[in-house]
């Protein structure tokens, strides 16, 4: 596999579970509904650091 397929995996597995973690504590009532919106947005530009 090369490693800009490797990295975009990375990128996708990193921004899932970042996504799911958000997701968690606002249904916990941990964060508000504008927390969980702005994170979304960082969540989605997020790159995995290059090994």
């Amino acid at each position: 596999m090369s490693e800009k397929k490797s990295q975009q995996r990375r990128d996708l597995a990193g921004q899932l579970w970042l996504s799911y973690y958000n997701r968690v504590l606002y249904e916990k009532g941990m964060i508000t509904e504008q927390e969980r919106s702005r994170m979304a947005l960082k969540i989605n530009n997020w790159k995995a650091p290059a090994l």
